[in-house]
């Protein structure tokens, strides 16, 4: 009787889990369809209205397209799908970084720029800015970029080096070295402002709010490339986050390499969050909001977080992106207005919810 009940109970058990795993699926699939329906909303919006005929027109047509028909095509082709594409990438890139850093850190409000990669990103991006066309007056937009590409990932190493011990990488050092690197950084942006022309000062404006506009397939093929580097990376170390949950002695004590694996995804963290910073500019609070949301609808475990961290990123980004293209069409809101909008209150509940769970 005993063996039979204990054999019911582990059925039970058994059906308990598929049937999480299925919704957890069934999630996940339905974040893709997400993925689609916001996509096809980004190549349809704008103030140039285009129809799928002419698109198909162009491309069967023997003789050269009209005017109209091949205008239709470039908005398509040059302008909005390459955009609609890189905010898939980069909210992938940012949600899944997200997701990483809570899960190392272990603590719901931690985000990627907390060590210190968007402020590095963005003092590095200002001074090249304010600073290179003074000397170089033919140097290329594509310097912005390699400087904050640069800037980010030194500011981490110098996080790192502070953060180092002879046990590995001490987080609570961590995080307050990335606070005081995000101070000095802000320092040196204030002072670039306070000294640049108005032209510098009016870029550095609008890359500090972040956008997705001038987006091309060169672009598209650097973060497509990133992504798909990070997400690898991810997936091989969703073991080794889900023991990080533990805390790192458990962790070590159940035979996993923390140092090495701490450090992994730290640089990978940095890689994927300072190439989308560099190309886009600062795009706050994805990374913040989005694990937080699919921690709620997926569970804890890094075999369903990840993915679905990645996947709402983008859905969330490519949505943003379609509000400021259309909200004052055809004027375009920084992107970073309309993710901060919906993140910082979003931060504030956060804040409420650990301030109650103190009290208690």
């Amino acid at each position: 009787m005993t063996n039979l009940s204990a054999s019911a109970v582990e059925m039970q058990v058994n059906r308990h889990i598929v049937g999480r795993d299925a919704r957890r699926q069934q999630i996940l699939t339905v974040a893709l369809l997400a993925v689609a329906v916001s996509a096809w909303l980004s190549v349809s919006l704008g103030s140039y209205q285009w129809q799928w005929s002419a698109i198909w027109q162009y491309l069967t047509a023997d003789d050269t397209a009209s005017r109209n028909v091949a205008m239709q095509w470039y908005v398509l082709w040059d302008l909005r799908l390459p955009r609609t594409l890189m905010a898939i990438c980069v909210g992938a890139l940012l949600g899944m970084a997200g997701c990483a850093m809570q899960g190392l850190v272990r603590n719901p409000l931690a985000d990627p720029g907390l060590i210190g990669i968007s402020g590095g990103a963005a003092a590095a991006a200002a001074t090249s800015m304010a600073v290179l066309p003074l000397y170089w007056p033919a140097i290329t937009p594509f310097a912005t970029v390699i400087a904050a590409f640069c800037g980010a990932l030194l500011t981490v190493a110098m996080v790192l080096h502070m953060a180092k011990r002879p046990h590995g990488v001490a987080v609570s050092t961590l995080i307050l070295a990335g606070v005081a690197i995000n101070a000095l950084t802000g320092t040196v942006i204030g002072a670039i402002s306070y000294v640049a022309d108005d032209d510098a000062l009016r870029q550095i404006s609008y890359w500090t709010m972040g956008s997705l506009a001038g987006a091309n397939w060169l672009q598209v093929a650097m973060l497509s490339s990133c992504l798909l580097v990070s997400a690898c990376v991810f997936w091989r170390c969703r073991a080794a986050l889900n023991l990080f949950a533990l805390g790192e002695q458990e962790a070590a004590y159940q035979g996993l390499n923390v140092t090495r694996y701490k450090n992994l995804l730290l640089w990978t963290v940095a890689f994927a969050v300072a190439l989308a910073t560099a190309l886009c500019g600062i795009i706050g609070f994805i990374g913040l909001v989005i694990p937080h949301i699919c921690r709620n609808l997926v569970g804890v475990d890094q075999r369903y977080l990840m993915p679905a961290s990645g996947i709402l990123g983008s859905v969330l980004l490519v949505l943003s992106d379609c509000v400021s293209r259309s909200l004052f069409s055809p004027l375009e809101i920084p992107i970073g207005i309309i993710t901060s909008a919906v993140g910082a209150p979003f931060f504030l509940y956060l804040l409420y919810q650990q301030r109650g769970r103190t009290d208690d």
